[in-house]
Formats: C-alpha cells, structure tokens, sequence
C-alpha cells in the first residue's frame, strides 16, 4: 500500500470511487479492496444490431451534397504525375502539379477538416443563347445551387440543377486509371466528360466553354526579370486547345568568379559548446551533437564531427539557437541544413536590421545538403542567425552545420534539389475542347497581367429530354523535378499529352469505365468498395514519383520520409495487385539495387545503408509476391541470388538459426524491439517460407531446407516462449531495456506476418488456434468503439482518431505490465494497421470484427469530418493505408501464382451470393459464386488482358463432382477433392480472353 500510509479502512471506504493517477485510476471499492485501472476498452463493443447487419448488406451508393463538398479533395491525376483534386463541386484544386509539393503536418492539424485550396483559376461554364441578355451558369457551386458527387475512384460524378437553368449537367472527371497498364495509367491529364441534358419543354441553343489561367512560372512573379508568358491557340475540327507556356527563368546565382577571396568559416560546431551562440529551451542541449541522436533516423551529409541536431529528446522539445554578430563580407552563405520542413517553426534565419532576410528549412529528410544565400545586398552590414526550433509534432527537429561566407556557390545540385530546379514550374500547361470550336489567348503577356486562355464549342442545340457530351481536357507538362518525370519521356509539352488522349479516348476512357464497373459491379457493400479502393488515389498524389530514369519511388506521406520506407510500404498491396510492373519496379532498382548491399545483403530501409527488421524480413516476401504476380519466372530468375542473400542476412541476425529474432530491431515505430517478439518474428518466419519456396523453385534444394528447419524451429519456440495462452507478447529484459519495449502488452501488429503468409499462399506460421486467440485478443482489447475513455488517460502522441470515434489502438496491457516508456505511438490510431488487421481477422473468419474496423475508418473519414480520400499519418496520403487492398483479397479468399497458372477463390462474405472484380499478371475480370440448394456455381468473366490457366482452387459446400464449361463448349479436365478444397486441373492450360467465360458447376457425388 505503498504511497497511502495513514489510510485506514474506513478511510477507503468513504472515499469509494475512483482517483486518477499518472499510471491509471485507482478504483476503490465497497469491500475495502483496491484495483488500478489502466485500460479502458470495453470487451463488449455493445455495437447496436442494425449497425452490424448493414456491415454485410449491399446498401446504396453514398451521394454527398451541401456541407459535405467542402472537404472533398480526391486525386485526379495521373499515377505520380503530380498532385491534382476534384473537388466536391466538380472544380479542379490543389494543383500540385508544378514539382512542389507542400508538407501539410499532421495529427490534430492534418486530421481536422479542411477546404481544399483552388490556386489556379479554372471554370467549365454553360452559355445560352437566343435571348437577351445571354445567361451563363459555371460548373460550380455559384452557378448551380444544387450539387451531388458521387466518387467511385478513379471518376467523380458530378451532377448539377438549379431551378433557373432548363439545362441540367452531369460531369464524369476522371485521369486514364487502367489496372496493368501503367503508363496509361500515369498520364499528366484530367478529362471531364460534361453531358448536358435539356431538361425544358422548349429548344435550347448553348455553347460549353472553359478558362484556364496560365499558371506556368508562377514561382517567378515576384522577380520575373524579364520573363513572359505564351499562349499558343490550335482550332482543329477534332478539338480547340490553348497551350500556355512562359520563358524560362535564369540561375538566380552569379558565375562563380574568377579568382574568389578564401571563404570565411563562421561556424562549424566543433566544440564542445556552441562557440558563444546562446540557446534558449531544452532542444539544443549543451553542445552540438555527434551525429544520428537515439531514436533517430540515420542523419548524414554534415561535414565533421558536430552538427546542431535537436532531436535530443525527440521531437517534442523547443529551444532557439542565436549566432553572436558578424559582418556580411562575401556575395554568398552557404551551410549545410536538414530536418523538418516546417517555415518559421523549424528553420535557419539571417537577422539584418533587426528584420528576416533570409530563411530556409529542411526537406523532412534527415540528409543535410548544401544551401547558399546571395546576400551581396547587405555587403558590409551587421547580422546574425538564429536557429528555431518551435514545433513539437512529427519532424520538429533541425539539423544545421557548416555555415561559411564565400563568393562561390557550394553545391549548385544539393541547391536544385532543395529548391526545385530554378525553373521547377517551367513547362506548359493546356486546356482543350474536344470538339469543333474556337481557342483564344493573348500571345505574350507579362506577370504583371494575370491571363486566361480560353476554349469553347460551336453551337449545340437540344431538343426537350436530349443530351450531348462534351469533353473538356487540363494538361500539364511540368518535366524539371529533381530526378526528372517519367511522362516527359513520353511527351514534349502538355499539347502532345491532349494529342495522345484525343488518339486515343475511346479506348483509355472506355478501358477506365471497365474497371469501375467491373469493380462496383460486385455483391460487396457499397460503402466497402468506396474506403477499400479510396486509397488507392494516393498513387495518384505527391507520395509517389516516377522518375525520368524511369525509376518508380516514393515517399511515406507527401514529401514526407523518404526513401520507399521498406516497413512502411510492408503494409501496401494495392500497387502490387494493380501495377505490379510498378512494384516489380521498386523491388529491382531500389531493393535489390540502389538500397542493396552486395557484401551482406541488407536492404537499406530508405534506399540506404540503414537496417530495419520488419522492412528486410518484408522485402522478402514483397519478392515472392512480385514472383507470384508475373507471367513468368523472369523476375524470380533474375533476382533469387540477392533475394537469398537478403534473407541470409536476416537469419545472421538468428545466429542460432532457432527462429528466433532476440538482437536489437529496428522497426515501423521508429524504434528497436528487444528480445523475441511476434511483430518482426511474424515477418520473419513468413519470410522464411517464402525463401523456402523460391528456393525449390530455383533448385536451390539445401537452402530450402536450411529455412524450413529454422521456420520450424521458430514456429516451436515462438509458442514456448511468448505465448501466454492468449496473445503473443514480447520477451524482453526490462531492467536492461527500459524504452519503448512493449513486454506483455497486447500490439496489434501481432500477427503482422500470418496475414503475409495467407496472401500469398504460405499456410499458418504459428498453430492455427493460436493465430485465431491473437486476434481475437487484439479485437477484445485494442478496438474501442469509442477513443476517447483510453486516450483520456494515454494521451495519444497524434491524432488520428477523436471522441467518439472508433478505432484500433497501436497497443494496450489488458493484464498490466505496462513499462514505464512504452513503445512509441502506443496510444495512436493507425488506418494502414487498421487495415492489416481487419484482413487478417476476415482470412480467419473474423469477418463481422474485420468489417466492423473498416466501417470505423469509413466514418471517420466522412466528408462531413474529413478528406474521404485522404488517410493521414505522417503527412497527407499516406502510403500505409495502401494496406486497404489485403481486406479487398481476403474477402475473396484470394490466392494467385502467375508462372504456375494457378489461381484460387474462397469468399468469406455471402459465399452463397459473392461476385467481386479480381486483377492478375495480364488481366483482370469478376469472379462471382452462388450456392442455390445442391448446386454452386463459379463463373469467372475476362474483361481486359488475357488469364492464362492450368488451374483452379475452389471452395465447395455442395460436393466436387464439376462440370466446366469455356463459353458454353465443356472442357476437359481433372477434379481432385480434399475435404471442401475442389481442384480443376486444365491439361493442356488455357487461356481466357476479353468476353471469355469460365463456368464451373458443383454437386454432390450421385
């Protein structure tokens, strides 16, 4: 009774109830007893009936209007081809389309609602003529005052009324979004097809125009020095288009000089304390640092020992750093700068005259390069730095060194690449009517005239209850990103990219209608289809980029942690079910190329030298799943030596080859794990299997069995050791370890692995009864119907999920043990775990509890609260969320081999009515199943590519006696039957075109 001497019974008795404390509640109950309560997630979810049946029924297609247009941003664009929304009222936003795309935080700034900013002037309008004065309505909610949207990603469906207008418009806009088909799929381009109906009982004669700002340069017009803007008009019958363009501008930094004075050093933060600059707060402590702080990512680029790092503590510390003064006697600053990109938070400033002259910040990225200020226009004045370091979120940290004055330009390249290339939003910019009209411009113009290009149609005429569509294309071509855009390999300017869609419209706009109806053609709830394809728009967004190399890469959230985080992109499928050429991609050049050490086989978790447990054990298994979705053995042929080298690595890491992970893991949490632990044994067990695999595949018969004994081994020992009869925990020594371990607690992450090793076939990697227990666990004491009873208590370090909303937490102790410094992020709710959960639960029936976490990530990104197509983390779109696609294959109990034409199907929603869109290595269709009485029936539909198959996996309740037909003509082939699992072997293969139908038939043996 530590803490309470003095207390008598009676004492405890008067004051029954409850007193808060910093590591629970204290409860003190009738009978004298005491019990510190430290978990408030209640085991019944007590979730109201109708709310669960509506989890599985059809439902309606959700339509927002009113209030909730405001927050509707969903990316319209091409696969990393830049950054473009359409908004709730059919208007173009965003316009992150120019190489420069903002760092918009995150937790209580990111996840509030937000309006989605329209920086470039762009309308679609309605003109009627016939009466005077003519009427013009825009396509936008001041020209209509009724408005609904309807997103169904990749199209927005857009409907306009208003009581005035006797027409009516309806606008599909949409970028080319054909699954298998990357380029076409990556174009710089925005279509809005605008069907307008007459509504009146009278004839209506209208034209449909557009207007576009030339928006090209706009970086420059506070210094155009000299620069003009260019529109360029082409009026064809096919179409009208106004390309805008401007001069490109000049390196704002002088030739370096012939013969330059010596620069002179003002700090290099060498010494022990910071030479006589003062600080102020607790984030400089009292010294420079000596390089990566703990729990940091690896800094690099500083140039001696020393450097200014204010992680000291981690982010939430706030100080500033102030220089002693100088006098300015050299053309150029140059220093060194990195950290978090968060202006005026997190920055260096140069103080003339007691004003801000100049400013920089970091790039979120824990790189330091080389920044240069030209300040020959305070030669000879009196100045000084200070370092700020005032926001306490994610990246509130700086990283400074080496700050010289010289007359040369350190690094022109570090100085493109933290600004952009000086013409960044140079190129051109197009707007086209596809139809007979006229386009209009003004030639050259300068900045101090802000211009509008224009396109319009010729004359339509409607009689009562006709319609007439009219497509209205936005371009861009914006090719000086730092490492260059793949789509300026394919184009020279924005005019050729509308050439290439008026080539070929019918096919790219009726190939991207294919898929949406393919994909919501599907007995799955409509409301499912809308958050499990939702994020797949992040592809489409600053998160990715495509690089003129033709390099496929990506940051974790909006130019946010660089590097194609390994752990981070663990969670992501949707790229790989998609576009595997684009996941293909990322493996071959980074994984196992750029980020890929020849001498021992370690994956450099950022495309480095830098290790991390759960993202080495993942690429493993993300090379099997590449293998699996290939046509062929190609892949797997050219890369098993550095995949076999990878996972060699990681058993280096078990140098008793017992299956075991007990060393030091750096992991998703920004962390090391200590001891054995199931989030990265999972991972690494599954990893083992998959070696095991492509192991037999390549003949490589001694490592097959090298992996399958320590696979084995770890299954045992793993139930040995950290098996509680419940849940896996963590075996750790917390006398030695005592920060951001987890001990008995209960992570979500658990299971991390088994869900791997159901998507691509590789069975159970702990008991099954065990797998089903975990999960059962993290659905009873991590999932809160509402967050705010446990995060009142456990502050959460972000927010992602507020009062009254539900939610998964990262991790609780149900049965105490709760370390005094537990692992990071604890008490956040993350939707890419959210969403790794949910399928593991659906692969082992847990399908109510599996839904029931992605309805709760659904409401919480309601338009009337949030962005619905914008799950943050760290920073906007982030790419954990890409998870969504591992529940979208569980509920069709997916299984794929490519090379081997083997393909599978087990529904775990409506199995007796199941019908969903499914993709492969060359072709994608629907897959439908329905059991009436005796019979099951299987159909699987071609609708783009080609399906080529030796064999096919069923489910049957009914029996195996099967009837298999191509098109109505029966096929030969051979049925085997192990328990429910029916087997159809095709003997001479087949292949399945676009309209081809493969039906099969199940009964009970006569």
């Amino acid at each position: 009774m530590a803490g309470f001497r003095g207390f008598t019974r009676r004492d405890f008795l008067q004051m029954a109830g409850t007193v808060p404390l910093a590591s629970g509640v204290i409860e003190f109950l009738q009978d004298g007893s005491i019990v510190v309560q430290d978990h408030f997630i209640p085991v019944d979810k007590n979730l109201p009936k109708a709310w669960r049946d509506a989890l599985f029924q059809r439902g309606v297609k959700e339509v927002w209007s009113g209030a909730e247009l405001e927050s509707i941003g969903m990316p319209c664009g091409g696969i990393a081809a830049g950054q473009m929304y359409v908004c709730g009222d059919g208007t173009l936003g965003h316009w992150e389309v120019f190489n420069e795309h903002k760092f918009l935080s995150y937790g209580a700034t990111n996840y509030a609602k937000r309006s989605v900013g329209k920086p470039v002037y762009h309308i679609i309008g309605l003109r009627i003529y016939g009466e005077v004065p003519l009427r013009a309505w825009q396509l936008n909610k001041d020209g209509f005052d009724h408005i609904t949207f309807n997103g169904q990603y990749p199209v927005a469906t857009v409907n306009y009324e208003t009581g005035d207008c006797p027409l009516q418009a309806t606008s599909r806009v949409y970028s080319p979004f054909i699954p298998l088909n990357a380029k076409d799929s990556s174009l710089p381009v925005t279509i809005f097809d605008v069907t307008i109906t007459n509504t009146s009982h009278a004839d209506v004669r209208f034209k449909v125009g557009s207007n576009l700002e030339n928006a090209v340069a706009r970086s420059a017009e506070d210094n155009p020095g000299g620069r003009e803007r260019h529109t360029k008009c082409i009026v064809r019958s096919d179409m009208s288009m106004a390309v805008n363009s401007a001069d490109p501008a000049t390196d704002e930094f002088e030739e370096d000089v012939t013969d330059p004075r010596p620069s002179i050093l003002i700090e290099d933060f060498e010494a022990e304390n910071y030479g006589g600059w003062i600080a102020t707060g607790d984030s400089f402590g009292t010294g420079p640092a000596r390089g990566t702080l703990a729990n940091q990512n690896n800094v690099s680029g500083y140039v001696g020992e020393g450097l200014v790092n204010t992680f000291l503590q981690g982010d939430g510390t706030t100080g500033t750093l102030t220089s002693p003064e100088f006098t300015i006697e050299r053309r150029y600053i140059n220093f060194k700068i990195g950290g978090g990109n968060h202006p005026g938070e997190e920055c260096m400033n140069l103080i003339v005259d007691g004003k801000v002259v100049r400013t920089a910040t970091g790039l979120n990225d824990e790189e330091l390069l080389w920044e240069t200020w030209n300040v020959s226009e305070f030669n000879g004045k009196r100045a000084h730095f200070v370092i700020v370091d005032t926001a306490t979120g994610g990246w509130g940290h700086i990283n400074i060194d080496h700050i010289e004055q010289a007359d040369t330009v350190r690094s022109r390249e570090d100085v493109r690449k933290r600004r952009g290339d000086a013409n960044h939003d140079h190129g051109t910019l197009a707007l086209a009517i596809l139809s007979s009209g006229d386009a209009s411009g003004e030639g050259s113009y300068d900045f101090a005239k802000p211009h509008y290009s224009s396109v319009i149609s010729n004359f339509i005429e409607l009689k009562p209850g006709e319609s007439e569509t009219i497509t209205i294309v936005v371009a861009w071509h914006f090719p000086n990103h730092q490492r260059g855009r793949q789509y300026a390999n394919w184009f020279a300017d924005a005019g050729e990219v509308v050439e290439y869609i008026i080539e070929n419209y019918d096919r790219l706009s009726g190939d991207t209608k294919k898929w949406v109806d393919t994909y919501y053609d599907s007995s799955l709830p409509y409301w499912l289809l809308d958050r499990l394809h939702s994020t797949v728009g992040n592809l489409a967004t600053g998160t990715t980029e495509w690089w003129g190399s033709g390099r496929f890469w990506a940051w974790e959230g909006v130019v946010c942690c660089a590097g194609t985080c390994t752990h981070v992109w663990n969670y992501e499928h949707a790229l790989a079910r998609l576009f595997p050429e684009l996941e293909r991609n990322i493996r071959e050049r980074q994984d196992f190329d750029d980020g890929f050490d020849e001498e021992t086989g370690l994956v450099g978790f950022r495309s480095n030298r830098a290790y991390a447990a759960d993202g080495q054990c993942g690429t493993v298994l993300k090379a099997y799943r590449e293998h699996l979705m290939s046509a062929d053995d190609g892949f797997l042929k050219r890369n098993y030596p550095k995949i076999k080298k990878a996972l060699q690595f990681m058993i280096g890491h078990d140098p008793d080859q017992d299956g075991l992970i007990e060393d030091s893991q750096h992991n998703t949490f920004d962390i090391n794990f200590e001891g054995p632990n199931t989030f990265v044994g999972s991972l690494y067990l599954a990893a083992l299997r998959a070696g095991e695999e492509m192991a037999k595949l390549t003949g490589d018969s001694d490592f097959a069995v090298q992996c399958r004994t320590i696979f084995e081994s770890g299954r045992e020992k793993s139930t040995e050791r950290i098996w509680n009869g419940e849940y896996y925990f963590q075996d750790v020594d917390a006398e030695k370890h005592t920060r951001y371990q987890y001990g008995p607690g209960c992570i979500s992450d658990m299971m991390f692995g088994q869900g791997w090793a159901h998507q691509v076939g590789l069975g159970y990697i702990y008991p099954k009864e065990n797998v089903l227990s975990s999960l059962k666990a993290v659905w009873k004491y991590n999932w809160a119907p509402d967050v705010a009873p446990q995060n009142k208590l456990w502050k959460a370090e972000r927010d992602f999920a507020v009062p009254s909303e539900a939610g998964l937490f990262i991790c609780t102790w149900p049965n105490g043990g709760r370390p005094e410094t537990p692992v990071r992020y604890r008490n956040e709710v993350w939707t890419g775990i959210e969403y790794q959960v949910a399928g593991n639960m659906i692969w082992e029936g847990m399908v109510e509890e599996g839904l029931a976490i992605c309805r709760a990530v659904h409401d919480r990104y309601h338009p009337a609260k949030r962005n619905p197509y914008n799950e943050v983390e760290c920073s906007d779109h982030y790419a954990r969320a890409l998870a969504s696609w591992g529940v979208y294959l569980a509920l069709l109990g997916f299984e794929y081999d490519g090379p081997a034409g083997r393909l599978a199907f087990d529904p775990r929603i409506t199995p007796e009515d199941f019908k969903a869109a499914f993709t492969t290595a060359e072709g994608w269709g629907s897959f439908s199943q329905t059991i009436n009485g005796n019979t099951q029936t299987n159909r699987i539909e071609i609708v783009w590519g080609e399906l080529a198959l030796k064999k096919l996996d069923l489910t049957s309740s009914v029996g195996g006696r099967a009837s298999i037909s191509v098109n109505g003509e029966k096929m030969d082939t051979v049925t085997r039957v192990i328990g429910q699992r029916v087997t159809i072997e095709f003997k001479d293969g087949l292949v399945l075109k676009p309209g081809d139908v493969l039906e099969v038939k199940l009964n009970p043996y006569d």
